[in-house]
């Protein structure tokens, strides 16, 4: 009986440790696989706010883009804004002392020597010569000094400010010596100038 006792005790025993192994076997695997599923969630979630990184700063850049092309755009329309008032102030001047000028017996002989100096450029042939409106005062003595031409004053919606404007009706040559077409000219050049200095300014 004691014997039976004994085999029974030791059956239980192999047993209990086969249990004991398989159990552990079984633990070891489970930890395995909770340790690689662990590492594989932590490299998604490590990617993931990798991710969520990445854009962030590509919303920054562009919100710094974006900025920088703002301020740019708004310093480059206050240059040109000051461009133009200055511009604008500068030719106003201009007129201010024109118009000053016109009413000079300054103007008047060179008025003259002017249209003299183009029909002898222009060549010979009968002429119409254009006066500003505002100078139809000096109608008679333009007609006096240049008898066998036409004179005719010029519209008053069209300022020519000053100078004169010839037409050969011979040979059919027209040549615009106005004063406003010359500050046309000039103001042309004038912007030009004013363009590059904005560009040289905003490109700083």
């Amino acid at each position: 009986m004691r014997t039976e006792t004994v085999k029974i005790e030791h059956f239980r025993a192999d047993i209990m440790n086969d249990v004991a192994a398989r159990k552990h076997i079984i633990e070891t695997e489970a930890n395995q696989k909770l340790e690689k599923e662990y590492n594989r969630k932590e490299l998604e979630f490590l990617e993931e706010a990798y991710n969520i990184i990445q854009e962030g700063l590509k919303k920054i850049d562009r919100e710094k883009t974006e900025v920088i092309s703002k301020t740019q755009m708004e310093n480059k329309v206050k240059l040109l804004n000051k461009r133009k008032e200055i511009i604008d102030s500068v030719f106003q001047k201009a007129k201010v002392r024109i118009k000053e000028y016109t009413k000079t017996e300054e103007y008047v002989t060179d008025l003259i020597a002017k249209i003299k100096e183009h029909m002898k450029f222009i060549g010979e042939g009968e002429y119409t010569i254009y006066i500003n409106y505002n100078d139809k005062d000096l109608y008679k003595r333009i007609q006096d000094n240049f008898k066998d031409c036409k004179v005719f004053i010029e519209r008053k919606y069209v300022d020519m400010l000053g100078g004169c404007k010839l037409l050969n009706t011979t040979t059919n040559i027209y040549l615009d010596d106005s004063i406003a077409k010359m500050l046309e000219e000039e103001e042309d050049d004038f912007l030009q100038y004013c363009k590059i200095e904005i560009e040289d300014e905003v490109g700083d």
